[in-house]
């Protein structure tokens, strides 16, 4: 299988992927609902991220996978996604980006991947891939 990563830019064929992909996603961490097209283009165009790409395998568009300036990852990919293609990505990634340096009490200096607590498939996937399990972080309820 042939695996690309392609940089957002962002074009309109990516922000339409990208929504279809946040459309379909069944866990996530950052916000409760689905936010409109208009204002997940304009995310998209003011692009938050020290890189961010769409996962491609053999052309079709099969996730996304972000880096912040924390040098925390965010993967974006299906159940479906195996193994074999988390690390493949995860090796393409490194290859293009070096984490940022490591600031005490700022920034840890190396990647790390940022899981939904309810994603159990994604974690037992990178835990199968070597990664261990380093913090669980809670927030608090909405009053």
């Amino acid at each position: 299988m042939n695996h690309s990563l392609d940089l957002v830019l962002p074009t309109t064929e990516q922000i339409e992927i990208l929504y279809a992909q946040l459309k379909e996603r069944t866990h996530t961490i950052s916000h409760k609902k689905l936010s409109s097209f208009d204002e997940h283009k304009r995310f998209v165009v003011n692009n938050p991220y020290r890189a961010w790409f769409i996962v491609k395998e053999n052309m079709n568009a099969i996730g996304n996978i972000y880096v912040q300036f924390d040098n925390s990852i965010g993967l974006n990919c299906g159940d479906d996604v195996t193994e074999e293609q988390i690390k493949k990505v995860l090796v393409m990634l490194f290859a293009k980006l070096l984490p940022l340096e490591a600031i005490p009490s700022v920034r840890f200096g190396d990647f790390f991947v940022n899981v939904s607590s309810s994603n159990s498939s994604l974690q037992n996937k990178l835990h199968n891939l070597g990664f261990m399990e380093t913090q669980r972080t809670y927030v608090t309820k909405n009053k």
